[in-house]
C-alpha cells in the first residue's frame, strides 16, 4: 500500500469512528427505550415563570386584596362562621318542676291555700309549667243566653234567628247558662267565684335542660355540668325568673290579672369534643294580651246535668332547648385552605390588569411593563406546511438500494485501504 493510499485511510478513521459511535448510541437508545418507561419524560411538570414587578401602587393593591382574603378565611371562615367544622342540629330536653304555695282570699276569712297540683294545669307537662294567676269558677245549666264566647248582635231592626231572642243588642243562643267567656271574663256573672292567687313571687321553678347531637357524637350536654359551672335555674324563684326577662316583668298589675306568655329558651353551640354551656334567653312573647285556659267538670243530678266552668288566667312558661353543635374536620379545613389559595389568585388577576390596562399610567410605562409580563413567540401558523415539504423532499432523495451484486452507499469500498467507505460528502468533511 502507498504513502499516499495510507494518510487517506488515516484520515477517514475519525469519520467512520463517528458513524459506528452514531450506531451505537441509537442503539443504546434503543435498548433503553424497550427497558422501560422513561420516568423522566412521564413525571416531567410545567411551571409558571414568575415576574416581579417593583410598582408601589401595584403592591399597596395586590397585598392588600391578598390581607383581605386571608383575613376573611381566619375570621369569617374558621374563627366565626366555623367552615372547617362538622355541624350538627341538638336533639334538647326540658323538665320543669313547680315548689311552694300561693293563697287567695288573704285579707278576708275565707282563705284558700294552693300548691302546685292546684296551680298547675297540667300537672307534669315536658315544655314548661302553666301557673294560675286568676280563677273564676262559675256553675251552668243548658238554657238559652248570650254566649259571650262568641257573641251573636242582633240586626239592625233588632231581630235575630228563628228561635233566637235579642236582648241589650245580643241574640240569646242556646248554650250553657249563666255564660262565662272572654267578653265577660272582667264582668263575671254574679253567680262566679272570683280567687285572685297571691304569693306566687315566692314559688321555685326547677328548670333542667340538656342537649346531644346524635350525628357526631354521643354525648349529652346538661345545663350546669361542664366543670365550675353553675345552674341558677336549678332552683330559682318565680320572681327572680321574671326579673331575668326582656324587658323585667312583676307579677302584680295586668299581668296578675290576664296572665302571660313567657318563653325560656336555652341556646347551645357547642364544641362536641369539650365541654358546654348554653345561653338563656328569657322573653315575654304574648304582647300584653295575656293567657287564659278554659275547662269544664260535668256533672248531673237526676235528669239535669250541670256543669262547674273553669276560666282560668295565668302564667304559661314555655322552656325548650335548641343549639348546634360542632366537630373538626380535616377535609372541611382542607376545602377552606383551598378556597383561600384560589381567591388569592384574584388579587394577581386585578394587579395585572392595572398594570397593563390602567388610565393612570402612561403608555409608554405600559409598554414597559407589557415587555416584562408578556413574552411573544414567532408566527408558527404554517409550520405544519413546513414539515409536509420537507417529507416531501426527503422522499424524492431517497434512492432504493439493488438487490443484486451492485450495491452502492455508505457500505462500498472505495479502494481507499482498510475499512475505507464511501459515502456522502459532508460525512467526510464532518470527520475533518
Amino acid at each position: 500500500m502507498s504513502r499516499n493510499q495510507s494518510a487517506q485511510g488515516q484520515e477517514l478513521q475519525p469519520v467512520v469512528d463517528e458513524v459506528e459511535a452514531e450506531q451505537n448510541d441509537i442503539e443504546a437508545a434503543k435498548k433503553k427505550e424497550n427497558a422501560g418507561p422513561d420516568w423522566d419524560r412521564i413525571c416531567a411538570y410545567k411551571t409558571f415563570k414568575v415576574v416581579r414587578i417593583r410598582d408601589r401602587v401595584l403592591g399597596f393593591w395586590y397585598w392588600g386584596i391578598v390581607s383581605c382574603v386571608i383575613l376573611y378565611v381566619v375570621v369569617f371562615g374558621f374563627s366565626i362562621g366555623g367552615k372547617h367544622q362538622l355541624q350538627e342540629p341538638g336533639v334538647g330536653t326540658v323538665l320543669t318542676k313547680v315548689f311552694g304555695k300561693a293563697y287567695s282570699g288573704v285579707d278576708s276569712d275565707n282563705l284558700k291555700v294552693f300548691d302546685p297540683s292546684d296551680l298547675r294545669f297540667p300537672v307534669i307537662e315536658p315544655s314548661g309549667a302553666f301557673l294560675l294567676t286568676r280563677k273564676i269558677t262559675l256553675t251552668q245549666k243548658r238554657g238559652k243566653c248570650v254566649d259571650w264566647n262568641q257573641p251573636k248582635r242582633c240586626d239592625d231592626e233588632g231581630a235575630c234567628d228563628e228561635g233566637e231572642t235579642c236582648v241589650d243588642k245580643y241574640c240569646e243562643v242556646s248554650t250553657w247558662c249563666p255564660s262565662l267567656g272572654d267578653h265577660n271574663a272582667d264582668d263575671p256573672p254574679k253567680e262566679a267565684v272570683i280567687d285572685e292567687i297571691q304569693g306566687l313571687e315566692t314559688l321555685v321553678l326547677k328548670i333542667m335542660s340538656g342537649i346531644a347531637f346524635p350525628g357526631i357524637g354521643n354525648r349529652f350536654f346538661v345545663t350546669g355540668g361542664s366543670p365550675g359551672a353553675s345552674n341558677q335555674f336549678r332552683n330559682i324563684t318565680l320572681k327572680d325568673l321574671l326579673s331575668l326577662a326582656e324587658p323585667p316583668q312583676k307579677m302584680e298589675g295586668k299581668l296578675l290579672k290576664k296572665g302571660g306568655l313567657i318563653g325560656v329558651s336555652f341556646f347551645w353551640n357547642c364544641d362536641v369534643s369539650g365541654d358546654c354551656e348554653p345561653v338563656v334567653v328569657i322573653k315575654r312573647l304574648d304582647s300584653g294580651q295575656g293567657f287564659v285556659q278554659k275547662r269544664a267538670r260535668h256533672s248531673r243530678k237526676g235528669t239535669e246535668e250541670t256543669r262547674e266552668a273553669l276560666y282560668l288566667n295565668g302564667l304559661r312558661i314555655l322552656v325548650d332547648s335548641s343549639g348546634i353543635g360542632r366537630k373538626n374536620s380535616i377535609v372541611l379545613a382542607i376545602i377552606q385552605v383551598g378556597s383561600a389559595i384560589a381567591l388569592i389568585r384574584v388579587a394577581a388577576i386585578v394587579a395585572d390588569n392595572l398594570m397593563l390596562y390602567s388610565w393612570t399610567y402612561s403608555k409608554t410605562r405600559k409598554e414597559a411593563y407589557y415587555k416584562c409580563k408578556v413574552m411573544e413567540t414567532k408566527d408558527y401558523s404554517d409550520l405544519q406546511d413546513r414539515i409536509n415539504l420537507i417529507h416531501d423532499t426527503k422522499g424524492r432523495e431517497m434512492v432504493a438500494r439493488p438487490k443484486g451484486g451492485a450495491s452502492a452507499g455508505a457500505h462500498v469500498a472505495l479502494g481507499l485501504g482498510a475499512g475505507g467507505r464511501g459515502g456522502l460528502a459532508t460525512a467526510i468533511v464532518r470527520g475533518r
